[in-house]
């Protein structure tokens, strides 16, 4: 196990934004067809105001709110640089979703409060998404890892 921490900076999903938008719409156009034309109307703006707020945090990372750092220590806590300047940490809660394509776990903060880390596999490059699939299963960090540069 290492003692340096992995630093992993993330980037905007295409993919995830993509998906996420076509999901928004699809809800949006069965809102419109469903409700009457003045509840459909304000129901389709309340869902696209939340889409934007949804895509700037989550898939785009342009809020201040969004996390553009991670870095992964090998005693299984965690470190994240927000836009906004701002750090948090913790430990990860054990409830995660991890697969082939996506991360997915809850960071416990201060005060019982929780923040969840959503990391689509195109926000890093394949070998750094790698070891952040293999940080959120086992809790550690390899001895070394080749693909980063020292």
């Amino acid at each position: 196990m290492s003692g340096l921490p992995l630093r992993l900076e993330l980037r905007a999903s295409p993919v995830l934004t993509l998906l996420a938008l076509a999901i928004h719409g699809l809800a949006m156009a069965i809102l419109w067809v469903t409700l009457a034309p003045l509840p459909g109307a304000c129901a389709v703006a309340v869902l696209m105001a939340l889409a934007v707020i949804a895509l700037r945090d989550r898939t785009l990372l342009r809020s201040a709110a969004a996390p553009s750092v991670l870095e992964l220590k090998g005693d299984g806590s965690l470190s994240v640089h927000l836009r906004g300047g701002r750090e948090i940490g913790g430990m990860p809660a054990p409830r995660r979703y991890v697969s082939r394509w996506l991360v997915v776990f809850e960071l416990v903060l201060p005060a019982r409060a929780r923040r969840t880390i959503l990391v689509a596999r195109d926000m890093l490059s394949p070998g750094e998404f790698r070891h952040l699939r293999l940080w959120a299963l086992w809790k550690a960090l390899p001895a070394a890892w080749p693909d980063r540069k020292a």
